[in-house]
């Protein structure tokens, strides 16, 4: 019988493992700092769960891209896309993830192990980052399910390195499950991809947030915008659309809903995707960017206009009214949330 493979916190440092230590920290770190200041951090959690779960799918050896639980969430079959013929449900999960993702704050990483852990060798002077990647190698040992992937998020904030967890951050390497390979090499591959997709999150922020600011210029200059405002608020929660399973939700006819989506799509909040006369299928334009549908714009970005002189005043006067407001809430020994809100409904005003 083969000895247990070595730790990843009991491994010692050479000057590559230090650097992608120090690489994968600052990413995350710079992650968590801008989810937590933004106020599309829930619209942006939502497409990071997507796209965590289906990278945890192709760690279980699923064939699944991202469109693909994009369109699952949505309630949609695109076009061209072929049905996932297996013998188990492959999202099956996915909705138990993303409550555990929205459960409040204060349970320790240990409370959901579904095994006996014991700190390996090393474990005290490790940092808290190879912490959590050591008990991410020992979970996928001990559970071969899709479970420890879904997990490492949720560790992560659950051992103070992120405020909230961050659903984006799923990784792993199917070898781990066989202890195959060097263990430093492993550590390395690990620390690298996790700054990769810490990284990716970032651009996805941006991305999001620049078509929120597109969405609500393009509502603003339209004389008759309609429910053109109804239709950028749900491109936040669903951004893979189609007329027949719109329709129910804004109260219009297909036909109607159809007039609606080609009239997002020259706007430039939508992208038609599908290719179709008929059953067309629209993505949201933070969404196309990141799956390679459409290419970025080149070039330097557009000059924001200035904010107006007009608004000073009353912004300092509502700061104002804030400061007394979380003045008074102290006193009485209660703690205000701050402006990061759960609410996605901020389209209409920003």
């Amino acid at each position: 019988m083969s000895p247990p493979p070595l730790p990843l916190c009991a491994l010692a440092w050479s000057p590559d493992l230090a650097g992608a230590l120090a690489e994968a920290s600052a990413a995350v770190a710079r992650l968590d700092a801008r989810i937590c200041a933004s106020s599309w951090a829930p619209a942006w959690r939502l497409r990071a769960s997507w796209a965590g779960y289906a990278a945890a799918l192709r760690l279980q050896a699923f064939a699944v891209d991202e469109i693909d639980s994009i369109a699952h969430a949505c309630g949609l079959q695109l076009a061209g896309r072929p049905r996932l013929e297996t013998a188990a449900d492959p999202f099956a999960a996915l909705a138990p993830w993303e409550a555990r993702l929205a459960e409040p704050h204060g349970r320790h990483w240990r409370e959901d192990l579904p095994f006996t852990f014991d700190p390996p060798q090393g474990w005290a002077e490790a940092p808290a980052l190879v912490r959590a990647l050591a008990l991410l190698d020992t979970w996928v040992r001990s559970d071969k399910t899709i479970a420890p992937w879904l997990a490492f998020p949720i560790v992560l904030a659950r051992m103070g390195l992120t405020a909230r967890p961050l659903p984006c951050l799923v990784l792993g390497d199917p070898g781990q499950r066989f202890a195959i390979g060097p263990r430093p090499a492993l550590l390395k591959r690990l620390l690298k991809q996790l700054r990769r997709v810490a990284e990716d999150g970032l651009v996805r922020l941006d991305r999001l947030e620049d078509h929120a600011r597109r969405t609500a210029a393009a509502i603003a200059r339209e004389r008759r915008p309609g429910l053109l405002a109804d239709l950028g608020r749900l491109t936040l929660t669903q951004p893979c659309l189609a007329a027949r399973t719109l329709a129910p939700l804004l109260g219009l006819t297909i036909s109607g809903v159809g007039k609606l989506l080609e009239r997002a799509t020259r706007l430039g909040v939508l992208v038609e995707t599908s290719g179709r006369a008929t059953w067309r299928s629209y993505l949201a334009r933070d969404v196309a960017l990141t799956l390679g549908l459409i290419a970025p714009s080149l070039g330097r970005p557009t000059i924001l206009a200035p904010p107006s002189l007009a608004l000073t005043p009353v912004l300092a006067a509502f700061d104002a009214e804030m400061a007394a407001l979380n003045a008074r809430l102290a006193r009485l020994g209660v703690r205000s949330e701050g402006p990061n809100s759960e609410d996605i409904d901020l389209l209409t005003e920003n």
